[in-house]
């Protein structure tokens, strides 16, 4: 499992950076995720752009 870490840009916006493999896997370039909170520990990331 890849590990990543959350940082803050300067326009005050959390950013992620998800590992190449990860998003050559999936096919995410151009892609736009979904995000939920499913607890304290755990969110859901959906691809919403099939």
């Amino acid at each position: 499992m890849a590990t990543t870490r959350v940082s803050k840009g300067a326009n005050e916006q959390y950013k992620v950076t998800i590992p190449k493999g990860l998003a050559e896997a999936m096919d995410l370039e151009g892609k736009s995720l979904e995000w939920s909170v499913k607890s304290a520990h755990a969110l859901e990331v959906r691809v919403v752009d099939e």
